[in-house]
C-alpha cells in the first residue's frame, strides 16, 4: 500500500504559486478538495491532485513565443523599442 503525500495550506500554495487565501478560498469552493485533521481541522491536500492541478494550470497558458523588443535608452532606462524615438 502506498503512502499518500499530504501537503499543507503553504506548501500547496507554493506549489502553485498562489496565495495562501488563494488555496482557502479554492478549498472553500470546491476547487480543491481538502482533508481536515482531526483535533485541529488543517486542510491537507494530496499532492499527486496539486500536481496534477499545477500541470493543467501551465498547459493552460498562451504560449510565450515573442515578447516586445527591448532597448536601453537614456540614463539605462529600459524600454520598448518601439516607444524610443529618433533622439534616443
Amino acid at each position: 500500500m502506498a503512502i499518500q503525500e499530504l501537503l499543507n495550506v503553504r506548501e500547496t500554495a507554493r506549489r502553485l504559486g498562489v496565495s495562501e487565501a488563494t488555496v482557502r478560498n479554492w478549498a472553500n469552493r470546491g476547487v480543491l478538495h481538502a482533508g481536515r485533521l482531526p483535533g485541529s481541522g488543517f486542510r491537507r491536500f494530496d499532492a499527486s491532485q496539486i500536481e496534477r492541478m499545477r500541470k493543467e494550470m501551465f498547459t493552460q497558458l498562451a504560449p510565450f513565443d515573442e515578447g516586445p523588443v527591448l532597448k536601453r535608452a537614456a540614463r539605462g532606462r529600459i524600454v520598448r523599442a518601439d516607444e524610443l524615438g529618433d533622439d534616443d
